[in-house]
């Protein structure tokens, strides 16, 4: 399976591919205290990151910078030295973006699933094979499986308190129930275009709200900004309100 699938890659990027079994041995897991994501609104929200034990649902529609955030979490995790894992049921990731992205391609396990039942199934295990960092993927409705199970997620949470994993879900709608630790909502605003008198006029960028919509612990509701812009690259920049002026860039769109 492992060669068939590498056959399938470009030939650059054919050696980064490991099994599970491969990348555990390569990367044992270390725990780590917590895990900043560089996208300063998102860390802000989550009092400075993900946490370890916790599992955190990120909502939000296409456009809102919701899986430039998991691409964010997934190469801050690599770089540190950290092995990650993706269930990628949306099936969104490009393994070119990522690495452009700053993913470290050679800790990175990727699966993609058929099906929710699968996915879920899938991040059990890999919470209990080690893995410090295992992050979801629901990718665009329609969700093969729609919301699944609440006892199925709470399962799920358990899992990443038990083992002292950070479990990262980013879905387009509210799918884990009561299970969640915290839940922060991505809502897009409106698109910033190019105003120099020629047609047609450039797509600069896009603006997404985050609201952190529970906390565990936590009563107050607060709101940050996102401001996602499109240099000629077709990076995305990803700038938290108030933010320092160097802003995390990110090769692919949210």
């Amino acid at each position: 399976m492992i060669e068939a699938l590498r056959s399938a890659l470009p030939q650059h990027l054919q050696n980064h591919l490991a099994s599970a079994r491969e990348l555990a041995r390569r990367h044992a897991a270390t725990p780590i205290s917590t895990l900043p994501t560089t996208v300063d609104a998102f860390d802000d929200l989550l009092t400075d990151g993900l946490h370890p034990g916790q599992m955190v649902e990120l909502i939000g529609h296409r456009s809102s910078g919701r899986f430039s955030t998991v691409l964010a979490t997934l190469a801050a995790a690599t770089a540190m030295g950290e092995a990650a894992a993706l269930v990628d049921l949306g099936d969104g990731l490009d393994p070119e973006i990522a690495a452009a992205a700053g993913v470290v391609l050679e800790r990175l396990l990727w699966i993609r699933p058929d099906h929710l039942k699968q996915a879920l199934t899938g991040a059990e295990m890999l919470l209990a094979g080690g893995f410090p960092l295992v992050v979801i993927d629901l990718g665009n409705p329609p969700v093969p499986g729609g919301r699944g199970a609440e006892a199925a997620w709470l399962r799920l949470a358990r899992a990443a308190q038990n083992h002292d994993a950070v479990l990262l879900v980013s879905s387009p709608y509210r799918a884990s129930g009561t299970a969640a630790t915290g839940v922060v909502k991505a809502t897009r605003g409106k698109p910033s275009w190019s105003d120099n008198g020629l047609a047609p006029r450039l797509l600069l960028g896009l603006s997404s709200q985050l609201t952190l919509e529970k906390l565990r612990g936590h009563q107050d509701t607060r709101s940050e900004t996102l401001r996602l812009t499109t240099p000629e690259a077709a990076t995305f920049n990803i700038v938290g309100e108030g933010a320092s002026p160097s802003p995390t860039t990110l090769p692919c769109p949210a």
